[in-house]
């Protein structure tokens, strides 16, 4: 009689498991060996709490590994691959090592097999309280405005923002810049938008960091002060002459450079007018500046002339003028 199925099965039970365990690792063996690998950098993105915040430099990006069939793994998009360094359970200040959590999302999911290895695979990072801050806007430029022009003034739309960000930096921190402004080539008035450079990535902005930038741009102005200038009398009639000698003056002006190099004083530049003077007498007359277009008087003397006029005597024209 042939032997019961459950003896058969036994028998030789040592070399018949050999065998299985030989098949299945040949198996296994050939699988990994159709398996490629997928090297690839996805952003590390960090996850605190309303109270902590990093305090430290980390890592910006770290590299994963995909292990799997060639097909499968060269279909996965970087966007479905987000690398996690979550600090929402650490509530007090220190110097903690956290694990770099991987999750799949999309096309990363459903695919078997699928190994994913990250370096690095934790990280030691800083935490601090976080502290929110009021703090100014100042503007950063680039390049030089057209020759012979200034900046006079400038207007930043918010002027203070608020910043948030660990204690320590939080502390030292008293402004923003922004973007650089570009002024070459400049000659007019202009507005832009800008925005505010971000000096520490662990600074945060509570709000758009968006800035309105408007400037104010006028002629780069030299002064100058002209000494023994002639006050000339105008518009005296024809039947009045003034008997006292024109007084010499000075002025203090503004200008650009090039104009006031081309500038040579001459008389006329002070003026007195007496077109108002009808009779003889004593008068006193306002003096006024004539200069260029282009030039800012600030001060000069004499304001006011004092002045003899007499009558003509009969056949006679000899006025005493400048």
């Amino acid at each position: 009689m042939s032997r019961p199925l459950s003896d058969r099965l036994l028998a030789d039970w040592p070399a018949k498991v050999l065998s299985l365990a030989g098949a299945v690792a040949l198996f296994f063996f050939y699988q990994l060996n159709r398996l490629e690998e997928r090297p690839l950098s996805v952003p590390l993105v960090v996850v605190s709490n309303e109270n902590f915040v990093p305090a430290s430099q980390y890592p910006r990006t770290v590299r994963l590994v995909l292990r799997g069939e060639s097909n499968a793994i060269y279909a996965v998009l970087e966007d479905d691959l987000e690398a996690t360094l979550d600090l929402r359970g650490y509530t007090s200040a220190g110097v903690w090592r956290v694990p770099v959590r991987v999750e799949k999302k999309g096309s990363a999911l459903g695919i078997d097999p699928l190994e994913i290895s990250v370096n690095p695979s934790d990280v030691a990072i800083s935490i601090e309280l976080r502290v929110v801050k009021e703090i100014q806007v100042v503007p950063s430029f680039r390049g030089y405005l057209e020759p012979g022009y200034e900046l006079a003034g400038f207007k930043l739309v918010p002027s203070r923002i608020e910043a948030a960000g660990p204690a320590s930096i939080m502390e030292k921190l008293e402004d923003a810049a922004t973007e650089p402004v570009e002024l070459t080539g400049r000659s007019d008035n202009f507005s832009i938008r800008t925005k505010i450079a971000a000096r520490d990535p662990l600074v945060r902005f509570m709000s758009s960091d968006i800035i309105e930038f408007s400037a104010e741009v006028k002629k780069a102005l030299v002064y100058r002060t002209y000494q023994d200038l002639e006050v000339s009398y105008v518009g005296l009639r024809d039947d009045l002459v003034a008997k006292t000698p024109a007084p010499a003056g000075s002025a203090r002006v503004a200008a650009s450079s090039k104009e006031l190099e081309n500038f040579v004083p001459s008389a006329g530049v002070l003026e007195a007018d007496l077109s108002a003077i009808t009779e003889p007498g004593v008068y006193a007359v306002a003096v006024v500046p004539r200069f260029p277009a282009g030039f800012d008087v600030e001060t000069w003397l004499p304001m006011v002339a004092t002045i003899s006029v007499e009558r003509v005597a009969p056949g006679s024209r000899t006025q005493v003028l400048p």
